[in-house]
């Protein structure tokens, strides 16, 4: 009787070890299941060097005419017409700040895009009447590469997207070359975070509304057959031109040989 229990519990202790040892990797990664939700960052706080887009959505002039291009503002008339005045570009510096006309550096490292908005209206507020300024962090990008129509660097509108907008803006997936994953691979805290999910889940509203962040990468793995066709096309083009020049040589020698001859 003893020596059953000891045995069950040494498969149990193994098939615990085995599923560590499916989720953690030594070099600092999680893998996990392909129906996990990654961790959900959902409100960005602004860093240094953060390059940020402020308007000012309640006032019709410019806070700061003598400035030129030191203005910021929402919108003015033009000839008769309400036209668009472009946003004031800050970037937030070492020390976590940012400068604004009149009102000097500011500190926003730290802060969501609500709070800075709020602190830069609080700024304002004895140079505009109830000031009103939208803040947005023109920065943010996310990769995605693998077996897509356009792989590369995605600018993100919002702070946040969904796999299947990011999908989408990538041209789709290339289901010829593509297998049958999706990885989305996301570092917070030094730790990488990897998940996968399947392919034809994609058209599940779970699956497809996965938050993507900032920082991001998304990877469509090609299938191996794919590898393979590209593999041997690419030792087919180092190969032919040497087969080609080899028979070029066959071809002079054979000549060089029958004129000798005669």
């Amino acid at each position: 009787m003893r020596l059953t229990l000891l045995f069950i519990l040494l498969c149990f202790q193994v098939l615990a070890q085995k599923s560590a040892a499916d989720t953690l990797k030594t070099n600092g990664t999680i893998i996990t299941s392909h129906f996990a939700t990654p961790i959900d960052t959902t409100v960005y706080r602004i860093k240094i060097a953060d390059k940020l887009r402020i308007r000012n959505l309640n006032a019709l002039e410019i806070i700061y005419p003598q400035g030129g291009n030191l203005s910021v503002g929402a919108s003015t008339m033009t000839n008769g017409q309400l036209g668009s005045i472009p946003p004031y570009m800050a970037t937030v510096d070492l020390k976590g700040q940012i400068i604004l006309p009149q009102i000097g550096r500011i500190k926003v490292a730290g802060l969501t895009k609500a709070e800075a908005g709020t602190e830069i209206e609080r700024r304002y507020q004895d140079l505009i009447t109830n000031p009103v300024f939208d803040v947005e962090i023109a920065n943010l990008r996310i990769k995605v590469l693998g077996a897509v129509a356009k792989q590369g660097v995605i600018t993100l509108e919002e702070e946040k997207m969904t796999l299947g907008e990011v999908i989408a803006l990538s041209g789709g997936i290339d289901f010829t070359t593509a297998d049958r994953t999706i990885k989305l691979i996301r570092t917070r805290s030094g730790l990488q975070q990897e998940i996968s999910y399947d392919v034809r889940n994609l058209s599940d509203p779970v699956v497809a509304n996965i938050p993507i962040f900032d920082g991001d990468y998304v990877f469509i793995p090609p299938s191996k057959s794919s590898l393979r066709i590209i593999k041997n096309q690419k030792f087919s083009s180092i190969v032919q031109p040497v087969a080609l020049t080899l028979n070029a040589i066959a071809i002079l020698l054979g000549l060089y040989i029958t004129i000798s001859r005669n």
